[in-house]
């Protein structure tokens, strides 16, 4: 059996989602991959932070923060007056590492989902670098430290003897990253090409059929897909996220966000979309890598694309990536549909994989 206390750095829309799954497969992940689990942390932008080394009751968490209370209520007034109802998400990893050595607590893990900073990718970095020297695994749905810091945090797991995965990071719950390590052994991934943006797919196939641009907006941040400021999506810098982990990860680059030639699709009008759908031609934001000279370099834009071409094809929050390898030639993989569940079913899979290789390495 396998027993991980798990620290959550932020609890929004994904970390709720990702609690109310663990406890929809609590039963499941006992009976089939051996993992018992406890929350021992939490850590909020709005409703404070908890800590409890015995655990918390995450049910009664999920209760206080769909009513707007403080998560200090979880714990006794000593706990909370020790930690600060008000500390950060990294003073919370410091806690709990420094509480796990002093305790003996079970295997840390730390579940990192806060928002994407695009300037630094802070705080997260700092999250998961704290984590791993303090002796914690990490798994993340966040962009931000594969797609700014990845060659600094493989370092820092392969020294912790820790893991530090990120399957949520792009395409939501889809095994992108899994895919290649796992089943592409000895394979080179040469580039790749992909739309993986769902929020600006919905906004352009909607504009296709005469609605408007805020219409499909508005649905996309209703269904908590896009942020009450969209510009992440819209002005394309969610998929230069992604584009730059994908080529960090996959192709061994050294990219930010901010070395992606990037284009959103602002600028993307109605009469522009009605012009290109005339000429038998649909308009997708495309996320497309090379290597270039021996280096790898990364574009987003907005690409009129054939109606041949399987891209032009995706509709609503429909996502593909197609990865162009030296021995396989060209694999393309499908999401039919994408959100909470999806990201929040991805952070459930990079702990079972925690879990598979740690009863691998006691078989051996």
């Amino acid at each position: 059996m396998t027993y991980f206390d798990l620290v959550l750095v932020g609890f929004g829309h994904v970390g709720q989602r990702f609690a109310r799954l663990l406890i929809e497969k609590k039963v499941r992940l006992r009976g089939d991959y051996g993992i018992s689990w406890r929350v021992v942390g939490l850590a909020t932008r709005r409703h404070g932070t908890a800590f409890d080394a015995r655990g918390l009751d995450i049910e009664r968490a999920l209760k206080l923060v769909d009513a707007g209370m403080p998560l200090g209520q979880l714990t006794e007034p000593d706990a909370v007056r020790a930690l600060g109802p008000e500390a950060s998400g990294l003073a919370l990893i410091k806690h709990a590492t420094a509480e796990r050595k002093r305790r003996q607590l079970q295997q840390l893990v730390v579940v990192e989902t806060t928002l994407l900073d695009i300037e630094k990718g802070q705080p997260a970095i700092d999250h998961v670098l704290a984590a791993l020297r303090g002796g914690a695994h990490v798994v993340t749905a966040n962009k931000g430290p594969v797609a700014f810091a990845y060659r600094e945090l493989d370092a820092a797991a392969r020294l912790a003897r820790r893991r530090c995965l990120f399957e949520g990071a792009v395409m939501d719950g889809i095994p992108i990253f899994n895919l290649v390590r796992e089943t592409l052994p000895a394979a080179e991934i040469e580039g790749f090409r992909g739309v993986i943006n769902s929020t600006t797919n919905h906004v352009l196939t909607a504009m296709e059929s005469d609605r408007t641009y805020g219409e499909a907006l508005a649905e996309m941040q209703q269904a908590g897909i896009a942020e009450a400021d969209p510009s992440f999506d819209v002005d394309g810098w969610d998929a230069a996220a992604k584009t730059a982990a994908l080529i960090n990860v996959l192709m061994h680059g050294s990219v930010t966000p901010h070395t992606i030639d990037r284009t959103g699709i602002r600028d993307v009008t109605p009469e522009r979309i009605r012009d290109a759908m005339a000429r038998g031609k649909r308009i997708r934001l495309v996320a497309s890598a090379e290597r270039r000279d021996g280096r790898a370099v990364g574009r987003v834009a907005p690409e009129e694309l054939d109606t041949h071409d399987p891209l032009a094809h995706l509709t609503g929050v429909q996502n593909l990536l197609v990865l162009r390898t030296d021995v396989l030639g060209e694999l393309g993989i499908h999401q039919m549909s994408g959100g909470l569940i999806q990201t929040a079913y991805a952070l459930l899979s990079d702990l079972v994989a925690i879990a598979r290789e740690q009863a691998d390495e006691e078989e051996r």
